[in-house]
């Protein structure tokens, strides 16, 4: 028996970031309903990285969404 790959979509979102505290617990709320795979904030790089799985949804509105987080600047958005 083979295991066949199943291909999924992914988008990956990454911001520059300024502030922290409570930012992710923030984020998270914003990101419900989609199907959020990672959510990883680097204080040595300041970056947030979230990747969401999936298709239909709208890459522009999530983006939206994360730049009015306060401390969050500079989204920037990539699919595969």
């Amino acid at each position: 028996m083979s295991l066949l790959a199943v291909e999924r979509t992914v988008t990956v979102f990454t911001a520059t970031v300024v502030e922290t505290g409570g930012m992710l617990a923030r984020i998270a709320v914003l990101l419900n309903p989609y199907d959020v795979r990672e959510l990883a904030l680097s204080l040595d790089r300041g970056e947030l990285r979230i990747v969401v799985e999936g298709n239909g949804f709208d890459a522009g509105r999530v983006s939206a969404r994360l730049q009015k987080v306060i401390g969050v600047l500079d989204v920037v958005v990539s699919s595969n």
